[in-house]
């Protein structure tokens, strides 16, 4: 059998084990109490809620400028930040980052003259920001509260701490390997270097502003619901997030779910958790989409304008008569 045919085997399991969780979890509540709970968040849970959800964008479109800056080209601010918008909006909601997240970044940038090479890259640098943020933040979410977080997730403060101090050991030694040391390597035809130290330190800060603001948005919706503080809810959150890589769940749809109403055990959570999944997954979702949609629309505008041209004699505008 095909790896190909291997991978989608793969892809449509995990897909079938989210929604299978995700039916585990839902199938508790009746939808008439989960709309009446979702009342229960007020104005300013959902303000900040909204807030975080754009601290989180804000910080991966920083982290889309560094990772352009690292593959070598050529765009500005506003058009990378459009980009990363578009890509992990969808991505965020689809899950399978490189056939939704990549996908639309290969359209985006292939048509300001990235080459794939360059393309490449870019989502290798993009995914090390994330994995940098994720182990970030929940490194210092078990050095901060070993005790709150070993009893949710049933380990003694002691293994906590350790395990705490591993992840951020990771980062630390990723940082000093790009400070330090200079040099490529080749991995299937691509030159691949470690980035400069100030990209580097970026790429961090950025990772691990975009977790803690995720964080802050799940922790605003789930206040209303849950005495659980935002240590734990970072780490809860971190641990799912990782879950859902490993396993390729698309989006990780369920196993937030799962992992939560397990761990916290509360009731009524499901409406908070319904409510992040609203505004930090949803709502961008549309957003991406209008954003890539509309930039279809101008590159299959000036495609037909360059047909038009080159159908003209001498490659000039015909003038009406």
């Amino acid at each position: 059998m095909r790896w190909s045919a291997i991978s989608k085997l793969a892809g449509v399991a995990a897909s079938l084990l989210g929604l299978f969780l995700l039916y585990r979890v839902l199938s508790r509540y009746e939808a008439a109490e989960i709309a009446e709970a979702i009342g229960d968040l007020s104005a300013l849970d959902i303000g900040l809620a909204l807030g975080f959800a754009t601290v989180s964008f804000a910080a991966l479109a920083c982290g889309e400028i560094l990772a352009v800056r690292y593959a070598g080209f050529r765009l500005g601010w506003l058009r990378t930040a459009k980009v990363s918008t578009a890509a992990i909006g969808i991505g965020h909601a689809l899950g399978l980052a490189a056939l939704s997240s990549g996908a639309v970044r290969y359209r985006m940038y292939r048509r300001h003259g990235a080459d794939l090479p360059g393309l490449a890259k870019l989502m290798l640098f993009s995914g090390i920001t994330v994995a940098a943020g994720m182990l970030s933040v929940g490194g210092i979410a078990m050095l901060g509260r070993p005790q709150e977080i070993a009893e949710l997730i049933g380990i003694a403060p002691a293994e906590t701490r350790l395990l705490g101090g591993a992840l951020l050991g990771i980062v630390i030694t990723y940082a000093v390997c790009c400070t330090s040391f200079s040099g490529s390597i080749r991995l299937f035809r691509i030159n691949l270097s470690l980035p400069a130290s100030g990209l580097a330190l970026g790429q961090i800060a950025a990772g691990a502003t975009n977790y803690a603001a995720i964080a802050g948005c799940l922790y605003a919706c789930l206040r209303p619901f849950a005495e659980a503080g935002y240590p734990a809810v970072a780490a809860l959150y971190v641990g799912s997030d990782a879950a859902a890589v490993i396993g390729h769940v698309p989006g990780g749809w369920g196993v937030l779910e799962y992992v939560l109403t397990a761990a916290l055990d509360q009731p009524h959570l499901i409406a908070g958790i319904l409510a992040f999944r609203t505004i930090y997954y949803l709502l961008p979702l549309f957003i991406g989409l209008a954003l890539f949609a509309q930039d279809e629309l101008v590159g299959f505008k000036e495609r037909t304008g360059s047909e038009d041209l080159d159908r003209t004699p001498h490659g000039r505008a015909a003038l009406p008569h």
